[in-house]
Formats: structure tokens, C-alpha cells, sequence
């Protein structure tokens, strides 16, 4: 009975090492629902619901008069700097994350996904003009993409049961292209430029790191940030509150060694 109990605590530690539980951050970033580091230019009526931050540069163009910033400005600042910083440190962690569902060459156009950690070695996209991508389920949703993101014009991305954009991160090797008139849910972290072409309604947050952001008639709402973590395994994906412990394998490993010497 001994060596039984022994063998399946054993095997469950050997499950749980399989498993990998994240917590997506973006730190000072969060409070930003643009950041960029060459420019910020604007091209109509854009509306931006949030704080805009710009390092190392400067170079805001397009919002007197007829682009709108309900939020803060931070430009060249140690602030907008640390922002950088942070959205730089969070796209390194979701690109290094390795319990993930390989998805190259799939169109993500009539796909309804789960939470879950989504790669794309190249590029990837919704190609089909008007596709729709569904979102479905509370949880963690990481699109690890090697280089461009590309929408079709017309296209959504849409949440159900209980899917929120701020728990949806899109970590982009290079740039990301959204198409006119469509619908983009989710934190875009872009290795390089973010470029949104006109008439684009946007939920969540936007950073690129290296280059410039593009708008164009668009309307930017941030959103509030993501407060669950994600259990990734081979075969098993489940939403974890961010109060579970971070030692939950070592206290349930001595709940059983507790029970043994009983």
C-alpha cells in the first residue's frame, strides 16, 4: 500500500512537470493603451480611449485637430521609457513559452479557439475578406507569431463565454497589419510597427517596440487588464485564480507525505 501511494505521488509530480502555469504581465505598460518607440501618426477622426506613451522618440503627428487622446501623454519621458521597457520584457516572455498548439499555415478565419498558447512559425492571419475568429471560454489566449500578423478588411475577432481581450496577447516576431473596417480584440505586443488601416475598432492595447504606429480613422478603447493565470499542458488546459499559491506542487506534495507518516 506504501509503495502504491509513493508511485502515484511520484507520477503526479512527473504530470505536473509537464504543465506550465502563466501569468501574463505587462507592469507599467498595462497603463498605456499605446506605446511606440519611432512615432505615433495619425491620419482622421481617430479616437484613442487611454494614455498614449512614445520612446525614444518624440514624433506625435495627426492628433491637432483632428485625432483625440482621452489619456495621458507621455513622450521621450522616463515613464513612456519604462512602459517600453516592460511591453519589451513581456513580449520576450510570451515568445518563450513552449507548451503550445502549432498552428502554421492555418487561417484563423471560421476557427473557434480555447484558451490556450497558439504558434504560428511564420506569418499568420484572418485571410478570408469579412472572416471571423472566436474566442471562446475565460482564460489565457497567446498567439506566438514568427513574423506578420494580417487582417482582411471586414474581418472580427469575436469573444464569447466569458473570453475577455485583456487575457488575449498577440506576440508579433515583426509587424502586425489590421484591415480596414475591422474588428481587433487583445494586447498586440509587435516586435517592430503596428499599422491599423482606416476605420479600425480596436479593444486593448498596442505596442511596438522598435517602430512606429499607424492610425487612420480608427477607434482604440483600452481594456482592463488580464487577472487569471493558465495552467498549458500537452493535454490539459484550465483557468487558475492568480491567488493559488505558487508553491501549490510542494504543499500538496507534503499533504501526502503528512498522510504517510500517519
Amino acid at each position: 500500500m506504501l509503495s502504491s501511494i509513493t508511485f502515484a505521488v511520484l507520477l503526479f509530480l512527473v504530470n505536473t512537470a509537464h504543465s506550465l502555469v502563466v501569468c501574463p504581465t505587462l507592469k507599467n505598460a498595462a497603463n498605456f493603451t499605446v506605446v511606440a518607440a519611432s512615432s505615433i501618426s495619425n491620419t482622421g477622426l481617430t479616437i484613442i480611449n487611454g494614455s498614449v506613451a512614445m520612446s525614444p522618440s518624440v514624433a506625435l503627428t495627426g492628433f491637432n485637430p483632428s485625432g483625440t487622446i482621452n489619456g495621458g501623454l507621455e513622450l521621450g519621458t522616463g515613464v513612456a521609457l519604462q512602459a517600453q521597457q516592460d511591453a519589451t520584457t513581456a513580449y520576450n516572455n510570451l515568445r518563450d513559452i513552449t507548451n503550445s498548439t502549432q498552428m502554421t499555415g492555418v487561417d484563423l478565419s471560421g476557427r473557434s479557439l480555447p484558451p490556450g498558447v497558439y504558434k504560428f512559425d511564420s506569418t499568420a492571419g484572418i485571410s478570408t475578406p469579412a472572416g471571423t475568429l472566436i474566442l471562446n471560454g475565460t482564460g489565457i489566449y497567446i498567439f506566438q507569431i514568427g513574423s506578420a500578423l494580417t487582417t482582411s478588411a471586414n474581418s472580427e475577432v469575436r469573444l464569447i463565454n466569458g473570453a475577455r481581450a485583456g487575457c488575449v496577447f498577440w506576440q508579433i516576431g515583426s509587424s502586425a497589419t489590421l484591415g480596414q473596417y475591422s474588428v481587433f480584440v487583445g494586447n498586440i505586443l509587435a516586435y517592430a510597427s503596428v499599422g491599423l488601416s482606416i476605420n479600425v475598432t480596436y479593444y486593448g492595447r498596442i505596442y511596438a517596440q522598435t517602430a512606429a504606429v499607424t492610425l487612420n480613422s480608427d477607434t482604440i478603447i483600452g481594456q482592463p487588464s488580464c487577472d487569471v493565470c493558465q495552467t498549458i499542458s500537452n493535454s490539459v488546459q484550465g483557468t487558475l485564480n492568480r491567488n493559488l499559491p505558487e508553491n501549490s506542487t510542494l504543499y500538496i506534495f507534503i499533504m501526502f507525505v503528512l498522510l504517510l507518516i500517519k
